[in-house]
């Protein structure tokens, strides 16, 4: 309860920063295409979501339902950057971001071990799963895969 408390108010940070954001330069900018009617179509991780620009509601637009605020606030926090971006082909590795170090422990908890929990050395199944996204293969691990996460951005997923 208190993790969804703390997304809710977040959330509320996030739309009340962007309040005054100019979408029609801004959305184009980060590679989302520009808004129409007062919202904007994307992508994002595999999905088709719609954002209504007056309040910064996102909806998944195959079945109406309210995205999951986690989707909600990433979407948000993207949105905040005022430059315009460009994907570089280097990898980044989750350590070298701000706080990456501090936060290694959680994030391989969510990410690394369910995915071997899961999959173990299964890797036609793990490609099979990749299909729910946009991805593409990369000449890497045992299955190298970048998956479109939204915008111009991307993460490439590198099994072992």
């Amino acid at each position: 309860m208190a993790k969804e408390q703390a997304l809710r108010q977040a959330i509320a940070d996030a739309v009340a920063q962007l309040a005054t954001v100019n979408w029609t330069s801004r959305c184009p900018r980060l590679g989302l295409g520009e808004p129409t009617g007062g919202t904007l179509a994307l992508r994002m991780f595999g999905g088709n979501y719609r954002l209504t620009l007056d309040d910064l509601s996102l909806t998944n637009r195959d079945n109406g339902k309210e995205a999951k605020p986690a989707d909600q606030l990433l979407l948000l926090h993207y949105l905040a950057c005022e430059s315009a971006l460009s994907p570089g082909q280097e990898l980044i590795s989750f350590r070298t971001f701000c706080g990456g170090e501090f936060y290694y422990q959680p994030f391989c908890s969510r990410t690394r071990e369910p995915l071997l929990k899961r999959f173990g050395n299964d890797v036609d199944g793990l490609r099979a799963s990749l299909d729910h996204f946009d991805w593409e293969p990369v000449a890497t691990g045992d299955l190298g895969a970048r998956i479109h996460a939204l915008g111009v951005l991307s993460v490439t997923l590198v099994y072992r």
